[in-house]
């Protein structure tokens, strides 16, 4: 029976948006950043990793680009994967020269060093399954999930009026704030109403498979109506999600929270990521809406969840997938909407970056 070493430990994936965490760690730097040397020695300083750190904020932070994280993670033997660093690592950091390249130490702590030993590492054997790598398996109780973007076809959306003006003097509309909307037929709208404030974000989405899936629309806030004055009808925003602006779309009310449990994959559909949610961010996170590209038509239903693979040797295979390889369970996302032949996703579970393309199942494939 073969045997499995298991540990428990804090799992780091790189943010949809690092500018955030890159602020919390400059503000922190002079707490969390500790001087390893004195003048005239050639000791590094370094940085402690703190809960929620990921190698690409601190690459942003300490060395000025985000994007730099993959060379400092190459040239170095001590990272050995660059989605596992742990709270109380020391990342010390040496900055370079013309001759030598800049590089990061990964400082585990131990009895040769003086740095942190992390307590929250608890180790055990239980006995190994056989079968693919698979993991996300678990029930995971019904939680609220935000889900404002859609796909359509721009025939289909509904369009009331559009959002020509407000209230307050900056360009930049939220929570409480009054619009002035101008709605196709003013008269059809009772004050208590609630309509949607949204946009178009991606005029066509095209998938791997060079089929066309719509329009990406993207809700960003709701809205009660409560007075009409001539051709305007007033509305105060009831709740945002992103940053409402003047020009902005009015339709019907969309369902953008979604209470829901996740529960292991079942069925045989199969597919592809085709769309994030936003396309600014070159990185899918959890909890962010995605798209693939199997829907109503292929049986995909609300609350269907799918294992988000891939087939790669993490250190050759970087640009593209070997699907010569066995497929590894990197992620579970939850359907939390569907289309004819897109639905929309939440991914819920991972333990790498995700990126548009990567495959979707519910099975996991037993040949190439």
């Amino acid at each position: 029976m073969l045997s499995a070493l298991v540990f428990t430990a804090l799992h780091l994936a790189a943010p949809a948006a690092a500018q955030e965490p890159v602020e919390t760690i400059a503000q922190n730097m002079g707490d969390v950043v500790s001087m390893g040397g004195t003048a005239g020695t050639n000791l590094p300083d370094y940085y402690t990793v703190q809960p929620g750190d990921t190698l690409w904020e601190i690459s942003s932070a300490f060395l000025g680009n985000a994007f730099y994280w993959p060379r400092l993670w190459s040239i170095n033997d001590y990272v050995t994967n660059p989605h596992w660093i742990y709270p109380g690592n020391k990342i010390r950091f040496r900055m370079g020269t013309l001759l030598e390249p800049p590089s990061v130490d990964l400082d585990t702590g131990g009895p040769s060093r003086n740095g942190y030993g992390v307590q929250a590492m608890n180790y055990g054997t239980v006995d190994a399954d056989c079968g693919p790598d698979m993991r996300f398996t678990r029930v995971k109780p019904a939680r609220t999930y935000i889900a404002p973007t859609f796909l359509r076809e721009p025939d289909e959306v509904e369009v009331y009026g559009t959002v020509p003006k407000a209230k307050p003097q900056g360009t930049i509309l939220a929570e409480r704030d009054l619009l002035y909307l101008k709605l196709d037929d003013p008269d059809a709208y009772d004050c208590g109403d609630v309509v949607s404030i949204f946009r178009l974000v991606t005029k066509k989405v095209k998938g791997s498979d060079r089929e066309k899936y719509g329009s990406l629309y993207k809700v960003v806030a709701e809205a009660k109506i409560i007075h009409r004055y001539g051709d305007y009808v007033t509305a105060v925003v009831r709740q945002s999600w992103e940053e409402i602006e003047r020009g902005d779309l009015v339709g019907p009310a969309h369902n953008v929270a979604v209470d829901i449990e996740v529960v292991a994959p079942t069925g045989d559909i199969a597919g592809n990521i085709i769309a994030r949610s936003y396309p600014e961010h070159r990185l899918l996170s959890i909890d962010e809406p995605i798209f693939i590209n199997r829907g109503r038509g292929d049986g995909v239903r609300v609350g269907a969840s799918f294992y988000i693979i891939e087939s790669r040797d993490e250190a050759l295979d970087r640009r593209e997938e070997d699907l010569e390889l066995p497929p590894a369970v990197i992620g579970r996302a939850v359907i939390v909407a569907v289309n004819d032949d897109s639905s929309t996703a939440i991914i819920t579970e991972a333990d790498r970056n995700i990126q548009v393309g990567y495959r979707v199942v519910q099975k996991m494939p037993t040949e190439p």
